[in-house]
């Protein structure tokens, strides 16, 4: 990476943390640029958009070294870190996103990742996690930056078509079948990972954040332009807080894995070769990981990211897609156990514990998804309250992107029975 390339800042409202200095990355850099020998520029920045990232900050920062033989270079790295607590931060802390994912990327990914090489089939599942420490009450991770390699995200605002959702549901096979290879070895995850967005001793706040949403989004769906009968579909109160709880259950009958939990093209880095070609992709953020069913993934990514009408169209192919890329996988790692059917993993998207996923899609990630970019788009100010919370989902809820994706799926959704939200009283 060279010096005279110009650093571009994505979101200028971000505030950088005071504790990430150029100190901080003189031990890190001792290990990983053993040839440098000072510093001569520190320039950390956004790493994504405002509204692209929102139970964390994500930032990049740029070294400009001077090397031991006179040479100078430019090194960058990402750091993540934590909300501060007033924007949302003690909510995180209190659903130990962060804990959880320090897990994953000190133990379990690593483990996943040399489970495949001791199968003889190597594969990279996430960029490297070169640190995680603490620092003034702040978790924090720093990852090698893969932009250097040529990997990039896809624009949020935008689906993926069928070449990355394929790519895409390959990595969550890849993931899924190490994580069940993990289980049967070393016995059941930590008890973190027993929730996602949901949590039973946090039931609160889920009920709290959906009733902030409600209002402005069952006033938009009037706008939508779905036939009546739709819009009797969406649930109480009550309702709602059943459906978060009956996420939680997990069948042991059913084919479980270690789900991503926050399963989306946003959630990826994609790499292209020297033509702009697709050929590889990292997944990221481990915060909401949960054992459970893999329709929950595929309810996320599918609601989420495929584009345009294939969200419905090409709904029973994906999953199709998912199960044959599973079952290659659990055939390289050698499973020892019946292998599912597809007809099992179809039964399963349809399956009272697994409905939560699609709902929170629509309620809650799909509207964020596809709104432009705009610093009011955070975690603090889509579940205030105020005015401008307000503002905020109404302008999400009827944004012209939005409604031409949700008036056609929403009903899809209830003709298929998920949203069927009577089947909770």
């Amino acid at each position: 990476m060279s010096r005279s390339e110009k650093i571009e800042n994505p979101n200028e409202s971000l505030i950088i943390p005071e504790w990430l200095n150029r100190a901080k990355f003189e031990f890190l850099l001792a290990k990983d640029e053993p040839d440098y020998s000072k510093i001569l520029q520190f320039t950390p920045v956004a790493a994504v958009p405002p509204g692209c990232n929102f139970t964390s900050v994500m930032l990049r920062v740029y070294l400009d070294l001077e090397m031991k033989d006179g040479t100078q270079k430019r090194k960058s790295y990402v750091v993540k870190t934590t909300l501060s607590l007033d924007k949302g931060g003690q909510r995180v802390n209190e659903m130990r996103y962060f804990h959880k994912e320090q897990q994953m990327y000190s133990t379990y990914l690593p483990e996943f990742e040399e489970i495949y090489r001791e199968a003889g089939h190597p594969v990279q599942l996430i960029p490297k996690c070169l640190e995680i420490g603490e620092i003034e009450g702040n978790l924090y991770f720093i990852f090698e930056d893969l932009s250097a390699q040529n990997y990039k995200g896809k624009d949020q605002t935008k689906g993926v078509d069928m070449e990355h959702m394929r790519l895409s549901l390959q990595k969550l096979a890849e993931l899924h079948a190490a994580s069940v290879i993990y289980k049967d070895r070393h016995g059941p995850y930590h008890t973190d990972f027993y929730h996602g967005f949901a949590k039973k001793d946090s039931l609160q706040f889920s009920l709290i954040g959906f009733e902030t949403k409600a209002p402005e989004y069952k006033e938009a769906m009037k706008t939508w332009g779905m036939d009546e009968c739709y819009l009797k579909n969406f649930p109480t109160t009550e309702q709602y807080g059943k459906l978060c709880l009956e996420s939680l259950n997990v069948d042991p009958q059913d084919f479980n894995v270690l789900t991503h939990g926050d399963f989306s093209a946003t959630n990826m880095l994609y790499k292209y070769d020297g033509n702009g070609a697709l050929s590889d992709a990292v997944l990221l953020d481990f915060q909401v990981c949960k054992w459970a069913s893999p329709a929950q993934d595929l309810l996320m990514m599918i609601t989420l990211s495929a584009e345009k009408d294939s969200r419905y169209r090409e709904f029973d192919n994906f999953v199709r897609i998912y199960w044959e890329y599973l079952i290659e996988c659990l055939r390289v790692l050698k499973y020892k156990k019946p292998l599912p059917q597809l007809r099992e993993l179809q039964s399963a998207i349809y399956k009272k514990n697994n409905t939560f996923c699609a709902f929170f899609s629509v309620l809650n990630h799909l509207p964020g998804h596809l709104l432009p970019p705009c610093k009011e788009s955070n975690l603090h100010t889509i579940n205030s309250k105020d005015e401008e919370g307000r503002k905020l989902r109404k302008r999400s809820y009827t944004n012209p992107a939005f409604v031409e994706v949700i008036r056609e799926f929403y009903p899809f959704c209830c003709n298929r029975g998920l949203f069927n939200f009577e089947d909770f009283d």
